[in-house]
């Protein structure tokens, strides 16, 4: 705390611009006014005890009454918290108003006069969404970036059903799953180092995600083969997909898991790839018993060529951890 006869001046300069005489001030901590008299001559210190109602019947901050002065930072701060609490209030009731007068005139029309609120719903979750991305960012005190991302996902996704229960179409599930799917290949990676769900996730966000995503896309594939196709299409689609989803899988293992130098991660993954590319077909031929899966002499040797160049180009990443490793070492 300051010396005595700074704090007395402060405490007097601060009474006086509150309009408070020495006894209404004595009155409000209920201590004599000789007490106040002595603090602000600078003859005794007030006691710690009474800094909270001090700063209270004054207006400042304990802050402040400490150092005896304005802490001017502060109030800048809570003024602009302040102008920012009202632009948000402003920014709100101006949208509101602008989503009412939209709503209030469609739903007479869509709903009392024409008897088709599926137009009603496609208005409402357009404008559900269009807040989405420029209300719920204002609105919303922590993980905007969550509470954006989910208001959009939901909202989309209730456009999407109005959309089509009004053309009577049974497009919705897949157009779903394929949102989701997009979502999770873009966003997940957020989602999961993000300040909610990093402290559960651990060392393991990268698992997750791939997970996710190959669940989704078996997900799609299999409800879009049934659906649109048939068993064999499924059956054939889903063997493919899990080829493929290998590969992905055997290279993020490599990336992640294998603890060697970052040009020896490059060869396996290099050389992985050649493997799978070679061994494609054969393998799918052979599990589905389907002769489309069989190349034609050209193509089989395109095929071969790319593997060989793959695999020589993984020889390459090899040698040239290996001369890094080398240097290093040396």
């Amino acid at each position: 705390m300051e010396d005595k006869l700074t704090l007395g001046k402060f405490i007097q300069q601060k009474r006086r611009e509150n309009n408070l005489s020495q006894r209404e001030l004595a009155e409000k901590l209920f201590v004599t006014e000789s007490a106040v008299s002595k603090w602000e001559r600078g003859i005794s210190y007030p006691d710690i005890t009474m800094v909270s109602g001090i700063c209270s019947a004054l207006g400042i901050s304990e802050h402040e009454l400490f150092i005896a002065g304005e802490d001017l930072n502060r109030r800048r701060i809570e003024q602009m918290a302040v102008k920012y609490k009202r632009f948000v209030l402003i920014y709100s009731l101006i949208f509101a108003a602008g989503y009412l007068s939209a709503l209030i005139p469609c739903f007479f029309v869509f709903v009392v006069k024409e008897h088709s609120p599926c137009k009603f719903f496609i208005l409402l979750t357009s404008l559900m969404l269009t807040a989405s991305v420029l209300n719920v960012p204002v609105l919303a005190d922590r993980n905007k970036g969550l509470a954006v991302l989910g208001s959009g996902w939901l909202s989309l996704n209730l456009l999407m059903l109005s959309g089509c229960i009004y053309s009577g179409g049974d497009w919705f599930i897949m157009a779903f799953l394929s949102v989701l799917m997009s979502f999770s290949v873009i966003f997940l990676p957020f989602v999961v180092r993000s300040q909610l769900f990093a402290p559960y996730t651990g060392k393991n966000k990268a698992l997750i995600c791939m997970a996710a995503d190959t669940v989704l896309i078996l997900a799609e594939i299999a409800y879009g083969t049934l659906k649109y196709g048939s068993w064999t299409a499924f059956y054939s689609a889903m063997l493919s997909a899990v080829w493929c989803l290998m590969l992905a899988w055997t290279v993020f293992a490599v990336i992640r898991y294998v603890k060697c130098a970052p040009m020896f991660k490059l060869s396996l993954s290099t050389a992985a790839v050649s493997l799978f590319s070679l061994l494609a077909n054969p393998v799918l031929g052979a599990l589905i018993n389907d002769t489309s899966f069989n190349y034609e002499l050209s193509e089989q040797y395109a095929v071969n060529r790319f593997s060989l160049v793959l695999f020589l180009l993984s020889l390459a990443f090899s040698a040239v951890g290996a001369v890094i490793a080398k240097r290093k070492s040396t």
